[in-house]
Protein backbone atom coordinates (compact mmCIF):
# COMPACT_ATOMS: atom_id res chain seq x y z
CA UNK A 1 0.00 0.00 0.00
CA UNK A 2 2.90 2.40 0.92
CA UNK A 3 4.72 2.05 -2.56
CA UNK A 4 1.38 2.71 -4.23
CA UNK A 5 0.92 5.88 -2.31
CA UNK A 6 4.51 6.77 -2.68
CA UNK A 7 4.43 7.99 -6.25
CA UNK A 8 2.00 10.10 -6.55
CA UNK A 9 2.57 12.19 -3.66
CA UNK A 10 6.07 12.76 -4.64
CA UNK A 11 4.51 14.16 -7.98
CA UNK A 12 2.74 16.01 -5.74
CA UNK A 13 5.83 16.95 -3.22
CA UNK A 14 8.09 18.18 -6.48
CA UNK A 15 4.77 20.09 -8.51
CA UNK A 16 4.72 22.60 -5.21
CA UNK A 17 8.42 21.98 -4.40
CA UNK A 18 9.83 23.19 -7.89
CA UNK A 19 7.95 25.90 -8.42
CA UNK A 20 8.67 27.08 -4.75
CA UNK A 21 12.52 26.57 -5.23
CA UNK A 22 12.63 28.69 -8.65
CA UNK A 23 10.14 31.61 -6.44
CA UNK A 24 12.58 31.37 -3.71
CA UNK A 25 15.71 32.29 -5.96
CA UNK A 26 14.32 34.52 -7.77
CA UNK A 27 13.49 36.29 -5.20
CA UNK A 28 16.94 36.84 -3.53
CA UNK A 29 18.49 38.33 -6.03
CA UNK A 30 17.28 41.76 -5.11
CA UNK A 31 18.56 41.65 -1.72
CA UNK A 32 22.04 43.31 -1.39
CA UNK A 33 24.56 40.71 -0.83
CA UNK A 34 25.96 41.73 2.34
CA UNK A 35 24.08 43.36 5.35
CA UNK A 36 25.17 47.01 6.08
CA UNK A 37 26.12 48.84 9.40
CA UNK A 38 26.98 46.81 12.46
CA UNK A 39 24.90 45.51 15.08
CA UNK A 40 27.48 44.78 17.51
CA UNK A 41 27.09 40.84 18.28
CA UNK A 42 30.59 39.68 17.80
CA UNK A 43 31.45 42.17 20.42
CA UNK A 44 29.23 41.27 22.39
CA UNK A 45 29.68 37.34 22.66
CA UNK A 46 33.45 38.60 23.33
CA UNK A 47 32.72 40.74 25.79
CA UNK A 48 30.54 37.97 27.71
CA UNK A 49 33.26 35.55 27.10
CA UNK A 50 35.95 37.23 28.46
CA UNK A 51 33.36 38.67 31.54
CA UNK A 52 32.34 35.15 32.93
CA UNK A 53 36.03 34.36 34.11
CA UNK A 54 35.98 37.79 35.50
CA UNK A 55 32.89 36.94 37.54
CA UNK A 56 34.13 33.51 38.66
CA UNK A 57 37.43 34.98 39.78
CA UNK A 58 35.51 37.96 41.67
CA UNK A 59 33.27 34.90 43.37
CA UNK A 60 36.42 32.99 44.13
CA UNK A 61 37.92 35.72 45.82
CA UNK A 62 34.56 36.72 47.98
CA UNK A 63 34.76 32.85 48.97
CA UNK A 64 38.47 33.07 50.38
CA UNK A 65 37.89 36.22 52.04
CA UNK A 66 34.85 34.46 53.96
CA UNK A 67 37.31 31.57 54.74
CA UNK A 68 35.20 29.25 52.53
CA UNK A 69 38.63 28.13 50.76
CA UNK A 70 40.89 27.27 53.75
CA UNK A 71 42.92 24.32 54.59
CA UNK A 72 41.35 24.09 57.67
CA UNK A 73 39.20 21.01 57.71
CA UNK A 74 36.63 20.52 60.47
CA UNK A 75 35.86 17.47 62.23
Amino acid sequence: MRRRLAAPLIALYFTLALPAATWAATSTTNAPEKPEGHDYTLTTIFIIALGIPLVLTVLTLIDIAVGKHTQKHHE
